[in-house]
């Protein structure tokens, strides 16, 4: 993948050499799988709904696929009730994979179905500076501020239809990687992707209202707890919390209402670093959601623990129950805090 740095035009920011590449795949393909990775936000679900917009308009038949439903809060999204969690018989002549570069990501979809994915001819998009590309076609821009914005500069050059409907998806997916465009991840470019989703009647309001400004109670008290409950280090520049199936109880809340955890940590006066930790159901597992402030490169950091991500916000997923991942990844943190802060 070139880099992407112009932002004059839309229509010329990937290499044309990649775009043939994925129409030739496109093209002959008649029944196309577009998977979501597992845990799916945001960006995952409106790129794999709004693609399926975009393809069944030139006559394909698109299957949106995620191992987890649709949370709650995305249930607006124009074709989320078509959303499977399973490949069924396999009767797929494409897969397009979304928002992960490695068929792991897509967790109990690849586990079920293996041998199917890696045979069956796939098309990568995806935005994480980590991303290793899992087919024969992988277009990869960590420039992209989301995959959302990847597939608007896809359709935009390529000329593929675009209606109203993959327009909400897909600006959906744009908001929610950019925190309503707040992030540092937000460019001249990304603005101006958003504005082809504007002109085709996505209306900003109706995506971030009920993802950002409207929130059950019982999720209320799980941000409450989960604030209750945090414990700060290196002179308030680290801070941590957790969430088990016990504050899910107490609270009320479901698992997806975790979201915004690691994020409203980050947002307390003087962090740098913000880890948040969950482990529901299985307890030999931890899964980690780390967001940073300039230095601190947090996709780094989640890579040495086996995930990834972006620069100010990664993941991973840590083989060890919560109470030995929590001082082993804060062990990791501090010596991060002293190492790159001095």
């Amino acid at each position: 993948m070139k880099q992407l740095t112009d932002h004059n035009t839309l229509a010329q920011q990937i290499d044309p050499v990649l775009v043939q590449q994925a129409l030739a795949l496109l093209e002959p393909a008649q029944r196309i799988a577009l998977l979501a990775h597992e845990h799916p936000d945001g960006d995952c679900l409106g790129s794999a709904l709004g693609l399926s917009h975009i393809l069944r308009a030139i006559g394909k038949t698109c299957v949106p696929i995620c191992a987890d439903p649709a949370p709650q809060t995305m249930m607006f999204l124009p074709g989320a009730e078509m959303l499977q969690t399973t490949l069924g018989d396999e009767q797929f002549d494409l897969v397009i994979a979304l928002d992960a570069g490695e068929l792991p990501r897509f967790g109990p979809l690849y586990q079920r179905h293996q041998s199917f994915l890696d045979r069956v001819p796939k098309l990568n998009i995806d935005h994480h500076i980590s991303s290793l590309g899992c087919g024969p076609v992988n277009i990869i821009d960590p420039i992209s501020a989301a995959t959302a914005e990847l597939l608007v500069l896809f359709q935009q050059q390529t000329g593929l239809p675009l209606d109203r409907d993959a327009a909400v998806c897909l600006l959906t997916g744009m908001i929610t990687d950019t925190g309503s465009f707040q992030y540092t991840n937000t460019t001249p470019r990304t603005l101006q992707a958003s504005a082809v989703l504007l002109q085709a009647g996505a209306v900003p309001e109706t995506i971030v209202k009920p993802i950002f400004r409207t929130r059950p109670i019982a999720q209320a008290r799980l941000l409450a707890a989960v604030v209750t409950q945090a414990q700060t280090s290196c002179a308030g520049r680290l801070i941590w919390s957790f969430a088990t199936n016990e504050t899910l109880a107490a609270t009320g809340a479901t698992p997806e209402m975790d979201d915004n955890c690691a994020g409203m940590l980050r947002d307390i006066e003087g962090v740098q670093i913000a880890a948040f930790f969950k482990s529901y159901g299985d307890a030999a597992l931890t899964r980690l959601s780390l967001r940073s402030a300039a230095p601190y490169d947090a996709a780094s950091i989640c890579i040495r623990l086996g995930g990834g991500g972006h620069a100010r916000a990664a993941g991973a997923a840590i083989h060890k129950p919560l109470h030995e991942a929590i001082p082993m990844v804060v062990t990791l943190l501090e010596q991060e805090l002293q190492q790159v802060g001095h």
